[in-house]
């Protein structure tokens, strides 16, 4: 490789982290690392857990159905919360409550009294806290960087989430395997939130508008209703991320079912295939954060939907290879290219709908994009049911059908969501 060439690569991964510079994003970053480190080990616990208790793939589906329709109730609203108060008052409003939550689950898992019930009340209690926590995050980044570098930022997140994902799933699965408890588990979710807390404490406070604040709460909610209802091209971003972050990202809660049943792996194995996820969507965060500004993200955003999609469907595929095979090693290049069709698809979709959208109305918007949440909650619960009737490779292809289908019937019915 030439100097130039050396030279090139090292600018361009400079250019990915270009929205650190800015201390507020850099605090809400930080924070965000520590919460992807949170739903890492949160989601490898609650998986394992429930699991164990059940021996059933439909209660690991019924689990996200009960968290996911929490999440909608309250989800719409934590929108328009996010666009009449002081987002760093609701962030640590919401982040304590999570904290709470989270040492109350180590405490009854490490004393071995968890029951399944902790499970199901845990989850209606977290999915309110994130409901609220998840709008005000994506919409408080327009006003910590200037508006060339949202992009950027929304990567950086996506690169967040996933660098905890390298380490995290694998670590967190082999203290279970070691300890025999899943309580560890839940006690490193309490002890990221103390960081996540101080991380937000160290933000500046910022200002609502006083024409949002002194809107009754009905009307704020109708106002983002309308909005969105008569603003066709925002719709379809909605809907479009139905495919990929509703029905293909549901393929995560049956997914240990799929390694220990279909590819016969240990708990330690199962995390690993976690980490390969991660891997590439590290990769796939890095290289749309280094993009820059001309990136037509419309098309982007529309072949990682159906990349994502394809390699679901080959997940699939490799659940029906002989089991004489090392399966391990077959689905890791699959996790891998959906980790980083995951993290680009998310980063795009959230710029389009942010650059779409009025500042005074993005906590709505966003808020309004929950509902996602709700439909992964019943994808979850439909691929659980498949994966315990028919057998879980066959529910990952169907997951990666249905994100096929929905990405591009939605291009069709809007054109103008494959432009920039």
């Amino acid at each position: 490789m030439t100097a130039s060439a050396v030279q090139s690569a090292g600018r361009r991964i400079s250019s990915a982290f270009a929205s650190l510079s800015y201390r507020e994003f850099r605090l809400l970053w930080y924070g965000q690392l520590s919460q992807a480190g949170t739903l890492w080990a949160e989601q490898v616990t609650r998986s394992w857990l429930a699991f164990e208790l059940t021996g059933s793939a439909f209660q690991l589906g019924l689990l996200q159905v009960v968290r996911g329709v929490s999440a909608l109730l309250l989800g719409m609203w934590g929108g328009v919360l996010a666009d009449r108060f002081d987002k760093k008052t609701l962030l640590m409003a919401t982040q304590t409550w999570t904290l709470i939550i989270y040492a109350a689950l180590a405490a009854v898992t490490l004393s071995n009294t968890l029951e399944l019930w902790h499970l199901y009340a845990s989850a209606v209690g977290l999915s309110l806290g994130g409901a609220i926590n998840q709008p005000v995050r994506t919409s408080i980044i327009p006003s910590l960087v200037p508006e060339g570098q949202i992009l950027n930022a929304l990567s950086l997140n996506s690169i967040a989430i996933n660098a905890s994902r390298l380490g995290t799933p694998i670590a967190v699965a082999g203290l279970i395997a070691l300890t025999g408890n899943g309580g560890w588990g839940y006690a490193i979710c309490a002890f990221l939130y103390v960081l996540i807390l101080w991380f937000t404490l160290l933000l500046k406070r910022l200002e609502v508008s006083p024409e949002a604040a002194s809107r009754s709460m009905a009307r704020s909610m109708w106002e983002g209703l309308a909005f969105v209802g008569r603003n066709r091209l925002i719709l379809a971003y909605m809907i479009i991320a139905m495919g990929p972050l509703a029905f293909g990202l549901s393929f995560q809660w049956i997914l240990v079912v799929y390694a220990t049943e279909t590819l016969g792996l240990d708990v330690t194995s199962f995390g690993a295939l976690f980490t390969a996820g991660g891997i590439g969507a590290l990769i796939g965060g890095v290289m749309i954060a280094s993009s820059g500004t001309s990136t037509r993200q419309g098309t982007v955003m529309l072949a990682s939907g159906l990349i994502y999609g394809l390699m679901l469907v080959g997940m699939g595929l490799v659940g029906f290879l002989s089991t004489g095979l090392p399966l391990f090693w077959f689905a890791a290049p699959f996790i891998m290219i959906i980790g980083a069709s995951q993290s680009i698809f998310r980063a795009t979709n959230n710029s389009r709908l942010l650059a779409h959208s009025p500042a005074e109305m993005r906590g709505r918007v966003m808020g309004l994009t929950v509902p996602t949440q709700a439909v992964n909650a019943l994808a979850a619960l439909m691929a659980g049911g498949i994966a315990e009737t028919i057998s879980p490779a066959f529910a990952m292809g169907a997951l990666g059908a249905a994100c096929l289908l929905i990405v591009l019937l939605v291009s069709t019915w809007e054109p103008r969501i494959r432009g920039g």
